[in-house]
């Protein structure tokens, strides 16, 4: 009961605190509306992704290898595709490595096709492998005909207009204009923000001198922290759901169909701001110390995460690696999957990131806390 009572006195002055309000929900509608205005133009569908250069070699001959030649190197060439014949498989994998070439395509003479491409995301690579795919399972439509009839291979493998197979797209065509993804970007940098109620909830209670009478009642610390916590995640979720409302019916911002699983990610980012917040009042006992720092950890985070500017093609093979540091970035991409691409893959993630984090602060302030005497 005395958590309850916490919890309700969090979430009250979550909504009486007037610069709390503006920061969490004033603020964030004018960055998506400027940001978005801003940068429209750099969200068209007209993207120029370049030359994807791939390197490849046929091991075996005969109607299927001609047939890969024609079916697939040929009809490549029409994406604007550079193939390049390659010798060695070793030196090959280190072109790529490299980033001179953006894949490598290896019919072995057992029919066999090996795909290779570079680790880190890539849209080139990712083009060549969905025009791969697509002439896999059409060549493996005419393999299983053949186990039935094989006397019609040949005449399946020669015949070039037929398609026996078709793929299709999830939200064909549908990307973020600048209006959805700064949505997106923005709320989770406001998110991150909350750290702040966190922080200061706890320290105001100490400087003022209220959380000391409070431990002194049969109100017990882990009662305390809890409450305080919660009251912290409830209040801010309460503050987010007003911007989403306010950009999915005043701003028409595209929220998918699944807004669900959006709203769970965010949610996971929000105790995981909290938390954090928490978390450093009781690392370096000065809130002006714990407040730095969280003002350093923030823009760092979102930035790496995308919500200043697309981070997706930016920067060297290293900088690439150490966006994934950032569990913004986590949490952008799972719901810009949700969203336009119905992949759900990164969302597991994304949410044992924010957990996983928040978990990791939540036992670092129950431990020290534990300490404190009051």
């Amino acid at each position: 009961m005395n958590i309850i009572f916490i919890i309700i006195k969090e979430v009250k002055h979550s909504f009486r605190d007037k610069k709390s309000m503006a920061m969490m929900i004033l603020f964030p509608m004018a960055l998506i509306v400027v940001l978005s205005a801003a940068f429209n133009s750099s969200f068209n569908s007209s993207i120029d992704i370049g030359t994807p250069k791939v390197l490849y070699n046929i091991e075996g001959t005969g109607d299927i290898s001609d047939n890969f030649r024609s079916g697939f190197i040929e009809k490549g060439k029409e994406f604007k595709i550079k193939f390049t014949k390659m010798n060695d498989i070793d030196s090959a994998k280190k072109k790529l490595v490299s980033k001179e070439y953006d894949a490598i395509i290896e019919m072995k003479s057992n029919n066999k096709i090996e795909f290779y491409k570079s680790g880190q995301e890539n849209l080139k690579a990712g083009v060549v492998e969905s025009i791969l795919s697509t002439y896999v399972q059409e060549f493996n439509v005419i393999m299983d005909v053949s186990k039935v009839n094989p006397s019609i291979i040949n005449s399946l493998i020669s015949d070039k207009k037929t398609d026996y197979s078709t793929i299709t797209s999830v939200n064909k065509g549908d990307a973020p204009s600048s209006l959805d993804y700064y949505t997106i970007a923005e709320i989770a940098l406001i998110i991150m923000y909350a750290g702040m109620t966190g922080l200061f909830g706890i320290a105001s209670e100490k400087n003022s001198k209220t959380r000391d009478r409070i431990l002194i009642s049969p109100v017990k610390k882990y009662e305390f922290l809890i409450g305080k916590t919660i009251g912290g995640v409830i209040g801010t979720s309460l503050q987010i759901a007003i911007v989403i409302i306010f950009s999915k019916f005043v701003l028409h911002s595209n929220w998918g169909n699944d807004i669900f699983t959006v709203l769970l990610i965010f949610i996971s980012q929000i105790i995981m701001a909290i938390s954090i917040g928490v978390g450093l009042v009781f690392i370096f006992k000065n809130e002006n110390v714990a407040n730095g720092v969280l003002n350093f950890m923030i823009p760092v985070m979102v930035f790496l995460g995308g919500s200043y500017m697309s981070v997706d093609s930016f920067g060297s093979k290293t900088f690439q690696v150490i966006t994934y540091l950032s569990p913004v970035r986590w949490t952008n991409r799972s719901i810009f999957d949700v969203i336009y691409n119905n992949n759900y893959s990164k969302v597991s993630y994304a949410i044992l990131i924010n957990i996983g984090i928040a978990v990791v602060f939540l036992a670092i302030y129950s431990l020290l806390f534990r300490k404190e005497n009051v």
